[in-house]
């Protein structure tokens, strides 16, 4: 097994480790966070949070432009264009920063109008406080995120993700700390931005020390700075199409609504991030090695072979995770957080159906960055994100939190698994009918098969953590079984086989 290859399975389980110790770490933090924070509280926390996160928007996509343009460098073994670039993005981060911050004031002066119908004055001090905090948080996040571009396209995933792991342990121990000695949300915010600064200096002397790559203070030309704009815009335009579908539900239900609703809706939120982390997981680790493909030219047939790989391997995990969400989810949230969360289950649900296909596809992003064709696919899902707000504010009024849901999953039908797949099939070339016959055949079966089983099993189920432990286990059993059987290939098997018989 080459190096990247190995790099790439410690990266992968890495990735799962954290996503595992993420979720342990959710079902006692977020809990031990509502009980000392209070229902209200914890909702203007998901909600200056939010907002920090639209300014993410102002990014303009430069962290996967740093991706692309690295592999393409480092795969036509350009070292020169290399340092070029990082010395470029570096300037055009330190701009953007100022762009952030100075947009990020104004929200904040705009903050008591916006939110002055529906929450208390003291409310909307805490959340201007915050918000100040996670500004400079923002900022970190932007002139580290090329740190992350060119750790990633340099493949040093055991770094990458086990830095992760040890950063987020120490900022969960530290919040604890805080909350008990009786310190509030803005306690939590700044643990926050102190652990991001931490990350990002471990992340700039590990490249130091271990990347050949310069940094220089150099401001691009005008050539690197058009090709850099034009390739980033409509990656920046993905960017705000995420933010739309999965962070603007906040501020609708936050002015539409109160702060205690939006705490509900928060857990639903959190619960879909943590799905969509179990995709990440794979997709991330192998969009370096899709770029260096395409900028290699190999012919569509290889391509979609991987693609496909790649997209049977993300619905194995994805199928376990929505099987057990859908059948025990509500047993889940009561124990997790209390019965009074109970539609955060909905909220999750509308929308994780067809996530599950969306996140199993991911990987064809890649294919059109490294193609340069990635822009109509952003220009598509700009259209049916806007469609979104809208849904969501009608459904919002009408129904309440769970509207904000299907505003979300029409968007993620309309969009992503129907004009999109559309647009790779007879634009770029791929056989997505493929993809998703393969899907039909070794994914979807396994998954309808302990879907039905588990609706059984939910029946029997005590209303305790060991019975919820006691059904999740058993429901894997029963889809690692038919996986085995059903979703994996012949070959796939037979490697599988000598893996397990040689380690045991």
């Amino acid at each position: 097994m080459t190096n990247l290859s190995r790099e790439r399975r410690n990266g992968i389980l890495l990735s799962y480790g954290s996503i595992a110790i993420r979720n342990v770490a959710a079902l006692l933090l977020i809990p031990f966070i509502i009980n000392h924070l209070g229902v209200s509280d914890y909702g203007i926390y998901s909600l200056v949070s939010a907002l920090a996160g639209y300014l993410i928007v102002l990014e303009f996509g430069l962290a996967n432009t740093t991706i692309r343009f690295l592999s393409v460098y480092q795969a036509n073994n350009e070292k020169a264009k290399e340092s070029e670039f990082i010395s470029s993005i570096v300037v055009i981060y330190g701009a953007l920063a100022l762009c952030v911050v100075a947009i990020g004031l104004i929200i904040w002066f705009k903050l008591p109008t916006i939110f002055q119908q529906s929450m208390l004055l003291a409310e909307i001090q805490l959340l201007q406080s915050a918000f100040l905090v996670l500004l400079i948080n923002v900022v970190i996040t932007l002139m580290s995120n090329s740190l992350t571009g060119i750790i990633s396209t340099y493949q040093r995933f055991r770094f990458q993700k086990s830095t992760e792991i040890l950063v987020f342990v120490a900022r969960c121990i530290i919040v604890v700390g805080c909350l008990e000695a009786g310190f509030g949300v803005l306690a939590i915010v700044v643990v926050d931005t102190v652990t991001n600064l931490l990350h990002s200096l471990i992340r700039f002397l590990y490249i130091k020390r271990n990347i050949d790559i310069e940094f220089k203070a150099k401001l691009p030309d005008q050539a690197t700075l058009k090709e850099i704009f034009v390739y980033s815009s409509f990656i920046a335009l993905n960017v705000i199409v995420n933010q739309i579908n999965w962070r603007v539900d906040n501020l609708i239900i936050g002015t539409l609504t109160n702060s205690k609703t939006l705490g509900i809706f928060n857990i639903g939120s959190q619960l879909l991030f943590s799905f969509i982390a179990f995709a990440s997981a794979i997709s991330n680790i192998f969009t370096p090695k899709i770029v260096q493909m395409v900028k290699q030219e190999v012919s569509k047939t290889v391509l979609m072979a991987q693609l496909c790989i790649i997209g049977r391997y993300q619905m194995i995990v994805l199928g376990y995770v929505f099987v057990v969400f859908a059948a025990f989810g509500e047993l889940f949230i009561q124990l997790f957080v209390g019965a009074e969360f109970s539609q955060a289950y909905w909220v999750a649900l509308i929308s994780m159906v067809p996530l599950m296909f969306v996140l199993a596809q991911t990987s064809t992003n890649a294919v059109l960055q490294g193609l340069n064709k990635h822009k109509i696919r952003s220009l598509l899902l700009l259209v049916t994100a806007m469609a979104n707000i809208i849904i969501s504010i009608i459904l919002v009024k009408k129904i309440g939190m769970v509207g904000a849901s299907m505003g979300t999953a029409f968007a993620l039908f309309v969009g992503e698994l129907l004009m999109v797949n559309v647009y790779l099939y007879r634009v770029i070339g791929l056989n997505m009918w493929h993809l998703y016959r393969e899907f039909l055949r070794y994914s979807i079966p396994a998954i309808l098969l302990t879907l039905m089983t588990a609706f059984l099993v939910s029946d029997y189920v005590s209303a305790s953590w060991f019975g919820l432990f006691i059904a999740c286990g058993l429901t894997g059993f029963i889809y690692a079984v038919f996986s085995y059987f059903i979703s994996l290939v012949p070959s796939e098997r037979q490697k599988l086989n000598r893996f397990v018989f040689r380690r045991s």
